[in-house]
C-alpha cells in the first residue's frame, strides 16, 4: 500500500521527534480534525505492518510515539518509499508535471513523465490535457510532437509565474524538508542522488532569506519563507541553464527606490556563491519583486514610501466601510488599519507582478466565515481601484481572515446579514438608481438580484427576507415594500423604520450607535435640542457608503453635455416628449431610431415606470435596443406632460439615458440620483432658462 503526503509527513514528524505527540498537537500542526488524525494513524499503522515494522505506540496521557529502536528502520524504509511508493494526489501530479516540464528546455517523452508521477500512460495523458489548459492561463503552450515528446513554450517570465504557482501546490504545511526533498530530487536528473548537497543549498538560501528579514526589519510568514527558499533555488537553476528574466526599465526605476531591492542586492552576492554564476542585474530586480510580494508576519519598518502611504489611505477606507457594513466599532481602529496594510502591501505587489496568491483555505473561509467574507468583498473596491483590476477570491479570503481575526480578538460579531431583491419593471437606469440608494441605507442587507415583477412570480426565492419594489406585486411571497425609484428624505426614513421593524435590527444596527455617540457628547457638552441632534446623527449615519459603482466611470457632466439640453414650452403627449428629449442623442449618433421606439414600447407595456420622482422621468432602453454610445440628454418643459392620469405622473424634466453596458453609466447615474433626491434641486432645474444654468446646477449640487 501507499502513503499519501499528509500521512507521510505525520510519520516523519513521529520519527524525528524526541518525545511523544498528542492528538491535539497533530491537529494544530497539520490543521486537520481529530477524526482525520485517527484515520491517518490507522493508515500509517497499516503501512508499517505491511512492511514488517512495529506500529505507532500510544502512551496514555502523553500521546503517540515510535520506539527509539524502530525509528532508524522506519526512516530507511520511508526513504526507499520516497522514490517508489509515494502516491500523488491529482493536484500533486499536475503540479509535479508542470514543474518538471517548466524547468527543462528539451522535450520529455510520455514514458519519462509517467515514471515521474508513477501512474499509467493513460492517466498521464489525461493529466497532460488538464495541464495544457491551465498553462494557457499563463500564456504558455504545452506542445507535443510524435516521436519528440512534450515541451512548454513561452517567455521566461511567464514560466516562472507558473513555477511559483505550482510550487504553492506542493509545499505542505508545516513543511517537512525530509519528505519534500525526496520529491524535489526528481526535478533535475543529475541530482537524484545528491540529496545532501540539495539540502545544504536550501538551508543556505534560507539563511540568506533570514538575513533579508533582518535587513528589512520584517518577519516572513512561515509558508512564505519556505516558498521563497524553493523559488530562489529554482530560479538559480534557470539562470545556470542560461534562462534569464527581462525586467521593464520603468519598473526597475520604481523597484530601485525600495529597501527590498537593497536587500536583494546583498542577497544576490551570496546566492552567486551557491549558483556558481553571476546574477544579471535584471535577476536582482526580479528577486526584489518576490521580496516585495512576500506575506509578512511582522514588520517594524519605520520609514514610509509613497506606496505605503497610499495603502494606509486605502486601509483606512476599507476599515471604515467594514465597520459600517458589519455594524461594529473596533476599539483600536488605527491598529486594525496598520495590520491591514501588512496584508495589502504584499498583495499589491503580487497582483502587480502576476504572482497569484494560492489560498487552499479560501473555500473553507467563504463557508465558515461567510458574513465576514461578503463584507470584505463589499469593501475591497478601494483596493481594486488602486491596483486597477478585480481582486481574486483567494486574495479576498486572506483579507477576510484579517478582519475575522480582529473581530474575534475584540469579541465582536458582525450584524447578521439579511437578503433582499429589488423588483423593478424595466431598465438598467431606474434599477441602478434604486440599488445605489438602498445599498447606502442598509449596510447589513445584501440586495442579491434585480428582477421584473413577472420574473419574481415565476421564480422561487427561499433565501430572501424581503422585497423592495417600484410596482405593486399581486401575490407577493415575501414581505414587500413599495417605493419610488428615487427616494427623498421622508421616503428613506419610512423605509428604514419598516425594514428595521421587520428584521429587528434597529436596536443593534442603528439606534445603539446613535445612543453611544449621544452618550459621548453628553459627557463633554450640554445639548440644547436632543431630539434634533439625534435625528441629524441618524441622517448622517445613513448617508450612502461610497461603492465601487460610484467610484468608476464618467461623471454626470461627462455624458450630459450642453448640446444635449433642450427647452420647450409644451409637447403633444408623453410619446412626443420622449422623441423630443431623445432627439439630440439621435442627431449625435449616440442612439439609433430603434432605441427611441423601444423606450416608448416599454412605457406602453409597463406603464409610467420611468417617472422616478414627481416632475421627473428617466426613459431608457437596454443596450441591445440600439444604444451606440454612453450619453444622456435632458428636456425641460414649461408645461407638464402626463404619463398617466395620476397627479404624481406629471413630468417637466425628461432625462434620456443611453448605456452600452451595465457598468459604465453607474457613476453618472449615482450622481443623478443624489441630485434628484433633493426637491430643491428639481425645482431649480425646472426654472432654468439656459443650458449654462442647467450645467451650473448639475456641477454644484
Amino acid at each position: 500500500m501507499y502513503l499519501d503526503k499528509r500521512s507521510k509527513a505525520i510519520l516523519s514528524e513521529l520519527i524525528w521527534r524526541d518525545s511523544s505527540i498528542t492528538v491535539e498537537e497533530i491537529t494544530k500542526k497539520f490543521r486537520i480534525s481529530r477524526r482525520t488524525v485517527y484515520y491517518d494513524l490507522d493508515k500509517i499503522n497499516d503501512w508499517l505492518k505491511s512492511n514488517g515494522l512495529e506500529i505507532v505506540q500510544y502512551f496514555r496521557g502523553k500521546g503517540y510515539y515510535i520506539p527509539e529502536g524502530e525509528r532508524e528502520k522506519i526512516a530507511k524504509k520511508l526513504e526507499v518509499a520516497d522514490k517508489w511508493e509515494y502516491e500523488y494526489s491529482a493536484d500533486e501530479r499536475l503540479a509535479w508535471l508542470a514543474i518538471y516540464l517548466l524547468t527543462r528546455d528539451r522535450p520529455l517523452f510520455l514514458e519519462d513523465l509517467s515514471e515521474l508521477i508513477r501512474v499509467s500512460r493513460n492517466t498521464t495523458i489525461d493529466d497532460l490535457k488538464k495541464l495544457k489548459k491551465e498553462l494557457e492561463l499563463y500564456s504558455l503552450q504545452l506542445l507535443s510532437k510524435r516521436g519528440e515528446g512534450y515541451i512548454v513554450q513561452g517567455s521566461e517570465g511567464d514560466k516562472r509565474k507558473a513555477i511559483v504557482y505550482y510550487l504553492s501546490k506542493l509545499i505542505p504545511e508545516p513543511l517537512d524538508w525530509h519528505t519534500f526533498l525526496s520529491n524535489t530530487r526528481a526535478l533535475f536528473s543529475e541530482e537524484r542522488q545528491k540529496q545532501t548537497i540539495l539540502s545544504q543549498e536550501l538551508i543556505q538560501i534560507q539563511t540568506i532569506l533570514n538575513e533579508c528579514e533582518q535587513e528589512l526589519n520584517i518577519q516572513f510568514a512561515d509558508d512564505t519563507l519556505n516558498s521563497l527558499v524553493l523559488r530562489f533555488w529554482l530560479f538559480g537553476k534557470r539562470i545556470v541553464q542560461g534562462k534569464e528574466i527581462s525586467m521593464d526599465p520603468i519598473e526597475k526605476e520604481i523597484i530601485n527606490q525600495t529597501k527590498e531591492f537593497q536587500a536583494a542586492k546583498i542577497a544576490s552576492k551570496k546566492l552567486e556563491q551557491i549558483y556558481h554564476v553571476l546574477l544579471p542585474e535584471d535577476e536582482v530586480y526580479y528577486l526584489a519583486t518576490h521580496l516585495l510580494s512576500a506575506k509578512v508576519q511582522y514588520s517594524a519598518q519605520a520609514n514610509e514610501d509613497d506606496e505605503t502611504r497610499t495603502l494606509k489611505l486605502v486601509a483606512e477606507k476599507m476599515v471604515t466601510d467594514f465597520q459600517a457594513f458589519a455594524c461594529v466599532s473596533f476599539s483600536n481602529k488605527k491598529e486594525v488599519e496598520a495590520n491591514l496594510v501588512l496584508h495589502l502591501k504584499p498583495a499589491f505587489y503580487r497582483i502587480k507582478y502576476g504572482l497569484k496568491a494560492e489560498n487552499p483555505l479560501a473555500d473553507q473561509i467563504k463557508r465558515k466565515y461567510k458574513d465576514v467574507y461578503l463584507i470584505t468583498k463589499k469593501v475591497i473596491h478601494h483596493f481594486e481601484t488602486l491596483v486597477g483590476e478585480s481582486i481574486h477570491d483567494d486574495e479576498i479570503a486572506l483579507i477576510a481572515v484579517h478582519f475575522g481575526g480582529w473581530l474575534k480578538k475584540e469579541g465582536l460579531q458582525p450584524e447578521k446579514r439579511k437578503k433582499a431583491i429589488i423588483v423593478c419593471p424595466s431598465g438598467i437606469g431606474t434599477s441602478t438608481i434604486l440599488k445605489h440608494q438602498l445599498d447606502g441605507l442598509f449596510s447589513t442587507v445584501d440586495f442579491i438580484d434585480i428582477i421584473s415583477a413577472r420574473e419574481y412570480e415565476n421564480r422561487s426565492y427561499s433565501n430572501v427576507d424581503f422585497i423592495v419594489s417600484t410596482v405593486p406585486i399581486k401575490e407577493a411571497k415575501h414581505p414587500t415594500f413599495i417605493v419610488n425609484p428615487i427616494l427623498n428624505d421622508k421616503d428613506k426614513e419610512r423605509l428604514i423604520k419598516k425594514v428595521h421593524a421587520l428584521t429587528g435590527t434597529e436596536q443593534s444596527a442603528f439606534r445603539v450607535s446613535v445612543d453611544s455617540i449621544m452618550g459621548i457628547i453628553k459627557q463633554y457638552s450640554s445639548i440644547q435640542d436632543e431630539k434634533s441632534l439625534k435625528l441629524a446623527l441618524k441622517e448622517y449615519l445613513h448617508q450612502p457608503i461610497m461603492t465601487k459603482e460610484k467610484g468608476e466611470g464618467p461623471n454626470l457632466l461627462d455624458i450630459l453635455k450642453g448640446q444635449y439640453v433642450t427647452f420647450l414650452n409644451e409637447v403633444n403627449d408623453w410619446e412626443d416628449a420622449i422623441r423630443k428629449a431623445a432627439h439630440p442623442l439621435l442627431q449625435d449618433k449616440v442612439i439609433q431610431p430603434s432605441y427611441v421606439h423601444a423606450m416608448i414600447q416599454y412605457v406602453k407595456k409597463l406603464g409610467p415606470y420611468n417617472v422616478v420622482v414627481p416632475n421627473v422621468a428617466l426613459p431608457h432602453g437596454k443596450p441591445e435596443d440600439g444604444a451606440l454610445k454612453l450619453g444622456m440628454s435632458l428636456l425641460i418643459l414649461q408645461k407638464p406632460v402626463s404619463f398617466s392620469s395620476k397627479e404624481n405622473h406629471q413630468v417637466r424634466l425628461l432625462f434620456v439615458l443611453s448605456s452600452i453596458d451595465n457598468q459604465l453609466h453607474l457613476r453618472a447615474l449615482s450622481q443623478l440620483s443624489e441630485l434628484l433626491s433633493s426637491r430643491k434641486t428639481v425645482v431649480e432645474l425646472m426654472e432654468c432658462k439656459t443650458k449654462e444654468s442647467v450645467l451650473q446646477i448639475l456641477s454644484t449640487s
